[in-house]
Order: C-alpha cells, then structure tokens, then sequence
C-alpha cells in the first residue's frame, strides 16, 4: 500500500500563508496611499425613530446633480450605522475651517452621542437633522439605498436641501492631519 504525500497541501498552505502576510502590507500601503488623498471633513447628523446620532466622515462624494445626490461611506461597527439605516435620512454637514473642535468631538468615542452636540451651534434642517451652523455647506438628504461593502456602508443619498458658503473654506484631512485651504495665487 503507498501512502500519499502531504507536500503538495504544505506548499498550498505556504503559499497561503505568504499571500496573506502580502495582503496585510498591502492593506497597510493601501491605508497610506489612501491618507494622501485629501478631503473635506464633515460631520453627518441623522434623527428620527433611530434617535439623533453624529460622525466625523470623510469618505463623502457627489453622484450626479441630476438629481442631486451624493454618496457617505460609513464603517459597518460604527454607532451611528444603524441610526442612518433606520432613520433613512441624514445632514451632510461640510466644516468650515475653523469648525475642528466639531470634528474632535464627533469622532471621539470618549465622548457619548448626544454630548457631542454640545460642540457647535446647532439647528434642526429641513428634514428634521441635526444641522451645523456656519459651515462651508450642508446636504439634506433622504437615503435611498444603503449597500454595504467591505467594513462600510454606502449610503447613496438623495439631496432635499444644499447651501454653500462662499465666505468660509473648508477643514480637510489629509495625511492623517487637519489642513486648511488658500488659493495659489495667494502665496
């Protein structure tokens, strides 16, 4: 009787172990790749049968304006996942930039949901969310379809209400660090 051999299965597992600890430097490239994109920093605000629940975010970004819409990336674990979801509505809220305190609070877990509100001046919008004052824009908008991918959620949002403020840039996050905006013909 011959006994078959367990080679080839190690050399699979060898070269499965190998390709993971690759995946894992990439997934670390690929997160300092990713800090080097700038973006706005805006806090999304969200009420209804849910509750009020705000984030710091990022990963923001328009569709179309026909019609006007726009898609918000949140991380599947975090608190205000659910609210968004069963809300079905929420409040683009673009920082101005000297709005980073807002931005500290929204995105620190030491502080709870609803305290954090006690950091800006804050309205009802249109549809009912949580509204920043004095912010370089804002997007009401109504969730139309919520995909999740990955460790987020799209929300891809339906615009109700937008106003832009052409006296205030806004803060951006880039390279792990806040930033302020001027134009090149000013230096």
């Amino acid at each position: 009787m011959r006994i078959a051999s367990f080679a080839p299965y190690k050399e699979h597992e060898t070269r499965l172990r190998d390709q993971t600890r690759h995946m894992q430097a990439d997934r670390l490239i690929f997160r300092d790749a990713m800090s080097q994109l700038g973006s706005a920093v805006c806090v999304i605000g969200t009420n209804g049968k849910a509750g009020r629940y705000g984030i710091t975010v990022s990963a923001v970004t328009s569709v179309s304006d026909e019609p006007p819409s726009l898609i918000v990336c949140v991380n599947r674990g975090s608190g205000a996942n659910a609210p968004i979801k069963q809300n079905g509505q929420l409040c683009v809220n673009v920082l101005a930039f000297d709005q980073q305190p807002v931005s500290d609070a929204f995105s620190s877990p030491a502080i709870a949901p609803e305290e954090r509100f006690g950091t800006g001046e804050w309205s009802e919008s249109a549809l009912g969310n949580p509204k920043l004052e004095n912010t370089a824009a804002y997007f009401d908008c109504e969730v139309d379809k919520a995909v999740e991918y990955g460790t987020h959620t799209v929300f891809f949002c339906r615009v109700a209400d937008v106003n832009v403020s052409n006296k205030r840039n806004c803060l951006i996050y880039h390279g792990r660090a806040y930033h302020g905006l001027r134009s090149m013909t000013e230096r």
